[in-house]
Parts: C-alpha cells; structure tokens; sequence
C-alpha cells in the first residue's frame, strides 16, 4: 500500500496509507479498498490542500518523496 504526506495550508502535515488519490471538483481523498468498496481513509478540500507526496523506495532501501500534482480549487465566481 502507497504512503502518502499530505501538507495542509496552515502547515500541519498528514501521512496516510492508501491505494488511491481521488479528487473531485472541491475535495482530494485517499482511499483504500474494503470489501469491493473504495472506502477514504482521509478527505479535505483542495483549498485546504497546499501538497501532497508519495513515497516511494528505491532498491537500497531509501525513501523518495515525490510530489503529486493537483487541480486547484474551483471557487465560485457567480
């Protein structure tokens, strides 16, 4: 399973396990699958969201952390 770092605008940092990154037009999810169910293990709107990184290991063992690119948030404009 991916570990994912996900660093929120007021600089907080999040790291979570999932299979998946999602987002729809407003929010990012880090999912998992349970039971034939994509189940978030984690959700935040993307304005909330400043970026998020995967991690992955080369073959001496060493961790990479690599940046996922991202939509930005939608805002209204009406």
């Amino acid at each position: 399973m991916a570990t994912f770092r996900v660093r929120m605008t007021d600089g907080s940092l999040r790291t979570e396990q999932a299979l998946r990154v999602r987002t729809d037009t407003d929010n990012l999810y880090l999912e998992q699958r349970s039971s034939g169910d994509w189940n978030p293990v984690f959700d935040s709107p993307l304005a909330d969201i400043e970026q998020v990184q995967r991690r992955y290991t080369e073959n001496n063992g060493r961790w990479v952390w690599v940046t996922e690119s991202l939509p930005t948030a939608q805002t209204d404009m009406t």
